[in-house]
């Protein structure tokens, strides 16, 4: 069986190409679709309540709260045990009491026998903590890994995770805003799960690429970049696999928040497996051809000439030297590694 290998930097535009096109229908929609904020950012009331009735299904629960506008009913435990969770957002001037007797009202219409277990109310000020706390998680999360990445490898590496990262992040808030699920604490941990896979995933690339430079200087930049992806590509594969593997049960089999996060977790392996190979690579293929961020240098006075990097790749090597120079001024070649 013929082995599967990329020519990651050769296709770079279209991987980029593809990477834009997706971050820009990300972003149309959060302009203009927006997102549904669950009681979890907004205020609402959850009652958790549970159901006599035999035969009672969670069919038939939302359907006697079908009037409440935006209502949301999920089995708590076993589906036999006749619990359901409700949650509903409030309207402007209704109160929690209200929305009480009103849940009480319908179900009492359509089931013999029930009892409420809990209730309890999600007030505006709590919300908007909630969206604060969220929004710092995710920031607090990129800043941690810029840092990590950059004391592991260089800034360059650090840059390629990070926007490798947004990618995946705004590609998600995206997918969740034309699907429709709720913004909530669900949503936000699917999240930050994906951010650490895909993190993983960048990693293990960029390590092999360091490798690589360390085993043999004179290599050209593309294919170092095209080893890293190519060589850790069956175990990327294998691990997005065996994921997805544990995750579509969960989107097929289950309901609620739980099945939210599992299509969620569905599409942030794909994306983030799409995004370690060909958009972070070619992030840091093209910040390596940049002398600005040639991170070889050891000073910040150093001289940073195309002469004398290549002068310090190839030391006193003249014929080479002379190669290197004629090279880059026809920009024939691919530069060598400057990463």
């Amino acid at each position: 069986m013929k082995k599967i290998e990329f020519n990651v930097v050769k296709h770079r535009t279209i991987y980029l190409g593809i990477a834009c096109v997706l971050l820009l229908a990300s972003v149309a929609l959060l302009v203009f679709k927006g997102f549904n904020l669950g009681i979890d950012f907004e205020s609402g009331v959850s009652v958790s309540v549970k159901i006599d009735d035999s035969d009672a299904l969670i069919e038939d629960v939302r359907q006697s709260l079908s009037q409440i506008e935006g209502v949301r009913v999920q089995n708590i435990g076993s589906s036999d045990d006749g619990r359901y969770q409700i949650r509903v957002k409030l309207s402007d001037n209704q109160t929690q009491r209200e929305m009480e007797n009103l849940i009480n009202t319908l179900l009492g219409r359509r089931f013999s026998s029930f009892s409420v277990l809990e209730s309890s109310f999600i007030g505006a000020k709590f919300s908007s903590s909630l969206v604060t706390g969220s929004l710092k998680a995710v920031a607090i999360a990129l800043a941690l890994i810029l840092v990590y990445v950059w004391i592991r490898f260089k800034v360059a590496y650090a840059i390629g995770s990070i926007l490798a990262l947004i990618h995946d992040v705004l590609l998600m808030l995206g997918f969740i805003s034309l699907i429709g699920f709720e913004i909530s604490s669900t949503t936000i941990a699917a999240i930050l799960t994906i951010i650490g896979y895909s993190l993983n995933n960048t990693i293990v690339i960029f390590d092999r690429v360091r490798e690589s430079i360390r085993g043999n200087h004179n290599q050209e930049l593309s294919s170092v970049m095209d080893y890293g992806v190519n060589s850790s590509l069956s175990r990327t594969t294998f691990s997005s696999v065996t994921t997805l593997l544990a995750v579509i049960p969960l989107a097929i089999l289950s309901s609620g928040d739980v099945r939210s996060f599992a299509i969620c977790m569905i599409f942030g392996v794909v994306v983030g497996t799409y995004s370690s190979n060909f958009l972070a690579t070619n992030v840091l293929y093209t910040l390596g051809r940049t002398n600005a961020l040639d991170i070889l240098k050891q000073e910040e006075e150093e001289d940073l000439s195309d002469a004398a990097v290549a002068k310090r790749m190839l030391g006193d090597d003249e014929p080479k030297l002379k190669k290197v120079k004629s090279d880059r001024k026809k920009g024939g070649n691919d530069p060598k590694i400057l990463v």
